[in-house]
């Protein structure tokens, strides 16, 4: 099962959920996280420091190196292909092309490996190109991590907008698992009206709980370990099992 944690909006804690859902899902599976974002902060939110001649999830993509010379292990059982500036080079290389197979650069290389991986969690950009749409291409689910705060209502009007173009044009088998409300200030009036704007707006999505503010979180990705190795926090770790519970419930 391949899911994509994606939102066009950054700053929403899109990698942070990627880190810790890989890492859950990984305490009880085969799991392959894979970081699009040309910031690299799901790899070094998974403790990684990548060397200079270590493959990258760039070298996959423009074909320079295939899947399992780029992938690296982690602390955390799960295996990692790895991302970094690089990525803004893949993309550039993929924008000089015509050939509408670079929407599916992530597919090819990833299908001949997918036995190997009872999960893989793909953190995408925050921005609609081409590596999100080759991440859009090839998954089956799709988790949108949305901030509680009144303004992300919009921007997931128009994440959706997108998701129905890609299903469509693309991905006819993509399918939402869910919309995640994040960096949430629990029990105030504002996050329950938000809660209640996305369960009335977005009846059609379901709608998980959501996941607290705390400085936990920062600090986990700093210290390089998903947040359910860094604190024994129930209440910051069980939104996110919510979130692997259903997907273990899940036909692939």
């Amino acid at each position: 099962m391949i899911i994509a944690i994606a939102n066009q909006k950054g700053g929403v804690a899109k990698t942070t959920s990627a880190i810790a859902l890989a890492g859950l899902l990984a305490e009880e599976a085969t799991c392959l996280a894979i970081d699009l974002d040309a910031q690299g902060n799901l790899t070094t939110g998974l403790g990684v420091e990548l060397k200079p001649e270590q493959p990258t999830a760039c070298d996959v993509m423009l074909g320079d190196a295939p899947l399992p010379k780029a992938i690296t292990s982690t602390n955390w059982n799960v295996d990692l292909l790895p991302g970094d500036f690089s990525l803004t080079r893949a993309e550039e290389a993929l924008l000089k092309q015509a050939n509408p197979e670079r929407l599916y650069r992530l597919k090819q290389a990833l299908k001949p490996h997918l036995k190997q991986y009872e999960y893989v969690v793909i953190d995408c950009p925050p921005r609609l190109g081409l590596l999100t749409l080759n991440a859009f291409a090839t998954v089956d689910w799709l988790l949108i991590p949305v901030q509680c705060q009144f303004f992300a209502l919009k921007g997931l009007q128009n994440m959706t907008k997108t998701i129905d173009t890609v299903q469509q044009r693309l991905n006819p088998q993509l399918r939402v698992l869910g919309v995640l409300p994040t960096m949430a200030e629990m029990n105030t009036t504002l996050t329950q009206d938000i809660m209640k704007q996305l369960r009335s707006q977005f009846d059609d999505l379901h709608i998980f709980d959501p996941v607290p503010k705390s400085v936990r979180f920062p600090e986990s990705n700093m210290a390089g370990k998903p947040i359910h190795h860094h604190t024994r926090e129930w209440r910051l770790v069980q939104p996110y099992h919510n979130v692997v519970r259903k997907i273990t419930l899940l036909e692939p």
